[in-house]
Order: C-alpha cells, then structure tokens, then sequence
C-alpha cells in the first residue's frame, strides 16, 4: 500500500510563499505560492492527479491486483 504524507513545513513572514515537506513512498520538497491553492482546480491538475494516483495504486500490487481496486474506486478523503 503507498502512503505519501504532506506537511506545509514552513510559511515565509509575509505568509504568501509555502514550503511542503513530502514523505512516504515520495521524498521531496515542494515551494507554492498561497494563491496556488486558492485558484480553482484545472482539467490539466485533474489528469495529473489521477496519473499520480493510479501511479500509488500500483505500488505493493500485481497488474491484476491494482486493475480490480481501480475499476472498484479509489476514494481520496482530505
């Protein structure tokens, strides 16, 4: 099972530039701007989301294993 941790780490003292500290079966850093996650989530980000996430079903699993879970759903709570 793949398990990625975001932690914002660090907010610069005008508070508009973000530092996220990724852990899990994905190690890196990731600096944003405030009004990054304020814009409204394009087509393109959703893609991308849905790559990464079939990406993490695979980890752990066969072909087989990872086609029966994704074509059951994959539900990402927050």
């Amino acid at each position: 099972m793949a398990t990625i941790t975001t932690t914002l780490t660090s907010i610069c003292s005008g508070g508009d530039h973000l530092t996220f500290t990724i852990s899990g079966d994905k190690l890196m850093t990731i600096k944003s701007n405030a009004t990054d996650i304020t814009d409204p989530i394009t087509d393109e980000e959703v893609a991308a989301f849905v790559k990464c996430l079939t990406k993490l079903t695979k980890i752990g699993r066969t072909n087989a294993q990872t086609k029966t879970l994704l074509q059951s759903g994959v539900t990402v709570t927050i």
